[in-house]
């Protein structure tokens, strides 16, 4: 041992432990000092070069969410994508990845049961799919791994709702593609539960997870993927008022066709005008639902045998007015397709002069047989008018759908007993609508059993009066007693007469026309004689 590496005599025992550590730490033979700045810029040059963590997916326990590092060629899309078309912000996304080589959120993925490799559980195939060209383009070792958050699978219906619930939230999706979607979602829900949903049903599933939509916006879904596939590759161009144009038209061509009893001609009908469109899409890239509506009343026009002009009026007047009867409004559409000039209504009594002079009452003229003389054409005439008076009268008073037009009738008109047995005082305004329904059967003879036969076969009405297709005698009481009510009687209709009401003018007015039709057109009144 050197001198200077004696302690002195007094030295302790501590004393002696620090020397000695003094000689470990001192500088080897050889080695030279390092200043630190020049350390501190070594440990970050070795720092860079420590790449992303291999695939530690396997030393994982996956049974709860978790993060960990993946190949990203080894991670799938997910194959029931609800985005069909191409994200037009695909080339700013994959631009932004490269040059910040990175995400701004992780991926969220799964993996089925019994699958080994991981797929897209939430949203993020566009940013899958720039990551996996991205490292094929460059091969860089910045896109070979990627960090992502692992989420246990539930269902296939829960992994499509998550997609759903991201794709709502960036508002990428369009029209189409939604609707596939979630027609998809909700044939997989009812898959897995077993049990049908109703519309309610859907709607309240989706809202329980994230999706509140409601339900027109789900009925425009489910009409665009039940009735316009056909269009093809102009779906691309759907949108809610498209739909909201196109819907309506479609029930009242639906509800003609079922009229005349041809509505299994409905489907192929529909497609090939659809088929049609879709080809003028191709070219102009544009979808046109007027277009489309007035195709189609040209292929319904042929189909029914109707002038295009009788069928436009007659789908135009079911969409104004759903809830009344086809057979009703069609005879208003002939009515208004043949437009007559009526003129004043004269009163039966009014003397008038012909034209070589001679005067006398219009109703006491005597016209050549086989001729259509002016009586016969005024009738034919005022049932056209009177036709109109009780269609309008019958709508101010919500009784539409009860109203039965057809000019064998001698008023033209009558009432039946509405659809479904539904009570007729149920409606918002149920006073208004008993009142219009008593009225006009007042009116229409039928409340005279001896008109009864006349009837259609299949008039409930008729039926009732006549005790047919298994009714009693107590039919027409029972009608009366549930859903009908009691014949208004002479002070509840005086009163009735007496007040506001906006359609009573018209009503007044359909009075009058009637008493002109039995003055000009008696026969019409006559029943014939029993044989």
């Amino acid at each position: 041992m050197s001198a200077q590496d004696r302690l002195p005599a007094a030295a302790t025992v501590a004393d002696a432990a620090r020397k000695a550590q003094q000689r470990d730490l001192a500088q080897p033979n050889g080695t030279r000092t390092i200043s630190p700045i020049d350390l501190r810029a070594r440990l970050v040059k070795e720092s860079l070069n420590v790449g992303l963590p291999l695939d530690n997916s396997h030393q994982l326990s996956i049974d709860t969410e978790s993060q960990m590092t993946l190949p990203v060629m080894d991670i799938l899309h997910y194959d029931k994508n609800p985005r069909k078309a191409i994200n037009d912000q695909y080339d700013l996304i994959k631009e932004s990845i490269r040059s910040t080589k990175q995400l701004t959120s992780p991926l969220v993925v799964t993996r089925r049961p019994g699958q080994e490799k991981f797929m897209v559980g939430k949203g993020g195939n566009t940013r899958l799919t720039a990551l996996q060209e991205l490292f094929g383009e460059t091969g860089d070792a910045a896109f070979q791994h990627v960090v992502v958050t692992y989420t246990p699978w539930v269902s296939e219906s829960s992994t499509l709702s998550a997609h759903l619930v991201e794709n709502e939230l960036r508002g990428e999706m369009i029209f189409w593609d939604k609707a596939k979607a979630y027609a998809d979602l909700k044939q997989m829900i009812e898959s897995e539960t077993g049990n049908a949903l109703s519309g309610r049903a859907f709607e309240q599933i989706l809202k329980e997870r994230g999706l509140p939509l409601g339900k027109t916006t789900l009925s425009y879904f489910n009409f665009a993927v039940t009735h316009l596939a056909a269009l093809g590759e102009a779906c691309k161009s759907l949108s809610r008022p498209v739909i909201s144009e196109l819907q309506p038209a479609f029930n009242a061509f639906e509800r003609l066709l079922k009229h005349k009893q041809q509505i299994q001609a409905w489907p192929e009908l529909r497609d090939q005008v659809l088929k049609r469109a879709e080809q003028s899409w191709l070219s102009t890239r544009s979808l046109e639902p007027a277009r489309v509506i007035e195709q189609l009343e040209q292929a319904m026009a042929t189909k029914l045998g109707e002038t295009v002009e009788l069928t436009r009026l007659a789908r135009q007047l079911c969409q104004q007015h759903p809830g009344e009867d086809i057979a009703g409004l069609m005879a208003q559409a002939r009515l208004q397709t043949k437009p007559v000039e009526t003129p004043p209504l004269p009163h039966p009594n009014a003397a008038e002069t012909d034209p070589d002079g001679r005067k006398g009452n219009a109703t006491e003229r005597i016209e050549k047989p086989g001729a259509a003389g002016p009586a016969q054409k005024q009738g034919t005439e005022l049932i056209g008018q009177i036709q109109n008076l009780a269609t309008r009268f019958a709508r101010l008073t919500e009784s539409a759908d009860c109203l039965r037009l057809t000019k064998d009738w001698p008023t033209g008109f009558y009432m039946e007993v509405p659809e479904n047995d539904e009570p007729i005082d149920l409606t918002e305004n149920g006073a208004d609508r008993y009142f219009g329904w008593w009225m006009l059967a007042m009116l229409s003879e039928q409340l005279d059993g001896a008109w009864s036969a006349s009837m259609p076969a299949d008039s409930t009405w008729r039926q009732a009066q006549r005790q047919e297709q298994g009714r009693d005698e107590f039919a027409l009481q029972h009608y009366m007693d549930t859903i009908l009510g009691m014949p208004i009687d002479p002070l509840s209709l005086g009163k009735r007469l007496a007040s506001a009401s906006p359609s009573l003018p018209v009503w007044l007015e359909l009075v009058s026309a009637l008493r002109t039709l039995r003055g000009t057109a008696p026969e019409r009144f006559k029943l014939a004689e029993p044989e």
